[in-house]
């Protein structure tokens, strides 16, 4: 796949022990790679200290970003011996029922619907119908949902219950479809303005929330979008004067232009981006457009962090002489 989520982040809480939330868990597929060799020696090395998984969200359905998780609770002994360290789980999911869905694409309603009733079966806490403005506080740690919208999450439930009771052939569900790169254009010669948003239900159904800890804020964007994101920060009282400040900033959508606008973008003051996509998949994500309204947003410079850096990354930047952006192979963060 090579654009997959799986974040991590452990941090000494105010009660003086460490506390780990983990959103979403990489490719479903790819079960050697996202799972065996890196999601669950994580898992294991959380749980050998002692310590829980306080918190997973699951932002959205996509096969790119549920794999964690669903082989985590499918991986029987080991969830077994650890399923009481798993204490909350966020993800949003329709109705019950049985069916069998065919698709061609990318999103898998089959493995969402899959993941759903086996973390129910299992007992785990899920909490389902996330939408902006939930929050939870997990030892100082402040965890605001700032995306789906109400209506965003509605459409998505209906979605799931349409496919869940009746047969259903699709592509990509509105994804973007397979294109060539846009890697040869320079940033300065893209109309960062011109802009046509994402309108997949899935990815207008990411779960997109801010992490405030110790006057910190860290934004993870998931697959969503710019209208979402935007009505969700000004809604719970992010934006001041206009502006939003964030430590750090989890690019949406691997960094499709799509989903990240200019217009966004001018609302965010942060030195530093996160991009989880290498370019190395059929979507060319991420796109050059979206680094070129980066740098048209913040003038004075900023660092792009690659989850997965590697020489096709590098030659979106081959050609580029401006130094005013720093381009950093690890997407790796420490915090005192």
């Amino acid at each position: 796949m090579n654009y997959y989520d799986a974040i991590v982040i452990r941090y000494d809480g105010n009660d003086g022990i460490f506390h780990n939330i983990l959103i979403d868990g990489g490719d479903y597929r790819n079960t050697t790679l996202c799972y065996t060799d890196n999601i669950k020696p994580c898992l294991e090395k959380i749980f050998n200290a002692g310590e829980v998984i306080d918190l997973w969200i699951i932002t959205h359905i996509d096969d790119d970003h549920i794999g964690g998780l669903f082989h985590f609770v499918n991986d029987t002994e080991f969830f077994s011996n650890n399923s009481e360290r798993l204490k909350n789980i966020w993800m949003n999911y329709g109705g019950v029922g049985d069916y069998k869905l065919h698709t061609t694409g990318e999103i898998s309603y089959e493995h969402g619907r899959d993941l759903r009733d086996i973390i129910l079966s299992k007992g785990a806490t899920v909490l389902g119908g996330i939408t902006t403005g939930v929050n939870l506080n997990i030892a100082g740690a402040l965890i605001t949902a700032v995306g789906p919208s109400l209506s965003a999450l509605n459409e998505y439930i209906a979605w799931w219950n349409k496919k869940e009771f009746s047969e259903f052939f699709s592509t990509s569900n509105g994804e973007i479809d397979g294109k060539d790169n846009d890697y040869d254009i320079l940033l300065a010669d893209f109309d960062v303005s011109n802009y046509s948003e994402d309108k997949s239900v899935t990815n207008r159904s990411s779960i997109a929330v801010v992490i405030t800890f110790h006057e910190r804020k860290f934004l993870f964007s998931a697959d969503s979008c710019s209208s979402i994101l935007s009505d969700g920060l000004i809604s719970q009282g992010f934006v001041r004067n206009g502006l939003v400040k964030f430590d750090m900033m989890h690019i949406p959508h691997h960094g499709s232009c799509r989903n990240t606008s200019k217009e966004f973008l001018d609302m965010i003051d942060c030195d530093n981006y996160v991009i989880t996509g290498n370019g190395r998949n059929k979507y060319h994500l991420p796109d050059k457009e979206t680094i070129a309204r980066l740098k048209a947003a913040s003038p004075g410079g900023f660092s792009l962090h690659f989850s997965n850096y590697n020489s096709t990354i590098e030659q979106i930047f081959e050609n580029e002489i401006d130094q005013s952006l720093n381009v950093c192979p690890k997407a790796e963060f420490t915090y005192e």
